[in-house]
This record gives structure tokens, C-alpha cells and sequence, in this order.
């Protein structure tokens, strides 16, 4: 196992134990900060067609208020949806009629269209750990690293809670680093 490996997979673990810890007052209040601050960025605020991933209850911030938000505003909202080792984004109009995955994440059924990743404008990024220089340390299955590539058009966007930033994440050369990462305290392109 590559020390990169082997790095990213001590993060992770020791990663989760940290985010355990956090109250469900302040996992709320960390990302009402979060959703604001996505909401106020101008990349977010053109784009038409969004991708943003459906969060776990628990140990990241929490985005199905900015899935509503961006519904209300009229954008097209596109959710993923994992097959295999391959990644989708499909669209949706509303949160009902999901299916929780593997890993208890709702999403589309595999009888929906899947959209052009050329088509998107914005995509959100969940990962586990982030830094200030914007490497981002995902979950470890690499679904977002291939996917976007793909969509070379779209700006892309991590959220964190306070608790993810660290001061150094462990990147190998199949890694990218989201455009803009947005934490409770602002945003850090």
C-alpha cells in the first residue's frame, strides 16, 4: 500500500471519529453558515443547471436545504446516482420518490435519465477532510475525481465543517481540487 494510501486512509479513520463528536445543534448550525455561503456566491447564483450531492444525517454538512433553495430559485437540480464504480448525475424536481443506496444515501432510480456532465454549470463535492490549499480528501472510491472530468464546463464547489479543515491533505496525481471551498468561517478559492 502507497504511503499516499495509507495517509488518506488514517484521515479518513480519524477523521470520523472527530465528526462522531459533534452535537446535532452545532452540525445544523455549521451548515445553515455553509448554505449561505453558497447561496451568496456568484458562481452559484448563474449557474442554471447544479449538481449537489444528498448528504448522510450525520458527520458532514447538511444540504438539502440548498437542494430546496435551489428548486425555489428556479434551477435545474441534479443529484448523484452510483452504479458499479461509475458515478451519474440525474435531474430532479423534488426530494420524494429516492431510494437510499449502498450507503444509505437516497437517490434517483436507475430507470432515469442520467444528464451530459457537459451540461452542468455547478457541482457541489462532498469529501471527508479538506485543506486551505484545497485539496480535498473524498471518501475513497473515487466516484468524484472521475466524474469530473467530465465536466471540464463546471465550477466545483466542497463544503466542510470546521472540524474537516486540517492542515494538510494527502493528494495523489488522480486527485482535483474543487474551484472554491466553502467552510462555516467563508469561503477560500
Amino acid at each position: 500500500m502507497s504511503a499516499i494510501r495509507t495517509a488518506k486512509l488514517q484521515l479518513r479513520k480519524s477523521m470520523h471519529q472527530r465528526l462522531l463528536q459533534l452535537s446535532a445543534v452545532d452540525l445544523s448550525s455549521q451548515s445553515q453558515l455553509v448554505q449561505a455561503h453558497v447561496l451568496a456566491l456568484p458562481a452559484f447564483q448563474r449557474a442554471q443547471h447544479v449538481s449537489i450531492y444528498l448528504s448522510m444525517d450525520s458527520a458532514e454538512a447538511q444540504t438539502y436545504g440548498l437542494v430546496e433553495q435551489a428548486l425555489a430559485s428556479g434551477k435545474s437540480v441534479y443529484v448523484p446516482r452510483c452504479h458499479g464504480q461509475q458515478m451519474d448525475m440525474v435531474r430532479i424536481t423534488n426530494l420524494q420518490g429516492l431510494t437510499p443506496n449502498a450507503w444509505g444515501i437516497p437517490e434517483p432510480s436507475h430507470s432515469e435519465p442520467a444528464v451530459d456532465p457537459s451540461v452542468l454549470d455547478f457541482i457541489l463535492v462532498p469529501g471527508v477532510a479538506f485543506d486551505k490549499s484545497g485539496s480535498r480528501c473524498g471518501h475513497g472510491k473515487g466516484y468524484y475525481d472521475r466524474y469530473l472530468r467530465q465536466a471540464a464546463n463546471a465550477v466545483t464547489c466542497a463544503i466542510c465543517l470546521s472540524e474537516q479543515l486540517v492542515d494538510h491533505v494527502p493528494i495523489s496525481e488522480h486527485d482535483l481540487k474543487p474551484h472554491i471551498l466553502v467552510t462555516p468561517q467563508g469561503i477560500v478559492e
